[in-house]
């Protein structure tokens, strides 16, 4: 009957995520909804960070990392390959969040140029427990003909196209191991169509994937693709990561304290990360999963 009721919740406040109109109509649903999810969940903290987090956690929460300048950069154009420059500390923590997710979600172009995997690798993964699911937002299908890492890993992946896409690629051409990409077509969407990370619906990937019983995602970029969810409001929480550096020819986020704050979340507090500073935000009326010690998750 829990189980029943969770599904129940989570599945209308997808849907009220497809109707909202505004952030604010969006925000009034959320926060009725989680009334009754906290109802339904016990949150437990884990001891160590690095432990398996016992806290059960759902809806979206956003990770970005920036350096120290005022554009808010988000890489270095004078670098001929993009570096880490976040503190081992930090990056262990994303793996936490990864870890934590059912889902990570990126956009087109940070497979393009990170050739990356998503995968949980800095920490351990619970007994029994799998990958999370990853999730790419190519809506032209850009990616197709590429002989990326991420499809040919043997690991689960979901790939969210523009239905029109269909008509001139062949979607079965996409590279893949042991028919673990699965490709799930989207009507167009109707805001921002000049860019293509923004041209797929938020709220309806957030509702298909709840569908598919995937109820945390994180979302981890790149920087068109978090603003694409701030503007859409379905971000439920944020950690930022500020390294204490400044690049010499810095990528603008495109994204401030403004952007964050219209989206409905208020910064709650911040924590230092191996020198780094973690902000840490949330939706108004929702507590973060350990509101006495921030840094305990993830």
């Amino acid at each position: 009957a829990i189980k029943l009721s969770l599904w129940a919740t989570l599945l209308s406040l997808a849907t009220a995520f497809m109707h909202g109109s505004s952030c604010q109509h969006t925000q009034r649903t959320n926060i009725d909804a989680r009334s009754e999810i906290k109802s339904i969940l016990k949150l437990s903290s884990s001891e160590e960070n690095n432990e398996q987090s016992t806290t059960i956690v759902t809806g979206v929460t956003l990770k970005m990392a920036f350096d120290s300048s005022p554009v808010w950069g988000v890489a270095d154009l004078s670098e001929t390959k993009s570096e880490r420059f976040t503190s081992p500390e930090s990056l262990d923590m994303v793996h936490r969040l990864r870890r934590d997710s059912s889902a990570v979600l990126v956009g087109r172009g940070t497979v393009e140029f990170d050739d990356c995997s998503l995968s949980v690798r800095r920490v351990e993964l619970g007994e029994g427990q799998e990958q999370p699911v990853r999730v790419i937002l190519d809506p032209s299908l850009s990616l197709v003909g590429g002989e990326y890492a991420i499809f040919n890993d043997g690991l689960k992946t979901i790939v969210y196209y523009s239905q029109a896409a269909a008509q001139d690629k062949d979607v079965v051409s996409l590279p893949s191991s042991d028919d673990c990409v699965t490709f799930v077509p989207l009507a167009q969407s109707d805001g921002e169509q000049n860019d293509k990370t923004l041209s797929l619906s938020p709220s309806e990937i957030v509702q298909d994937l709840a569908t598919r019983g995937l109820t945390h995602i994180m979302v981890e970029g790149g920087p068109a693709t978090a603003r694409a969810f701030l503007n859409a409001c379905v971000v439920d929480r944020a950690i930022l990561v500020r390294a204490p550096v400044e690049f010499q020819e810095p990528v603008p986020a495109q994204m401030d304290e403004d952007t964050m704050k219209t989206a409905g979340l208020n910064m709650i507090g911040t924590t230092e990360m191996g020198g780094d500073v973690v902000e840490y935000w949330t939706r108004e009326g929702l507590e973060w999963p350990n509101p006495d010690d921030l840094s305990s998750w993830p």
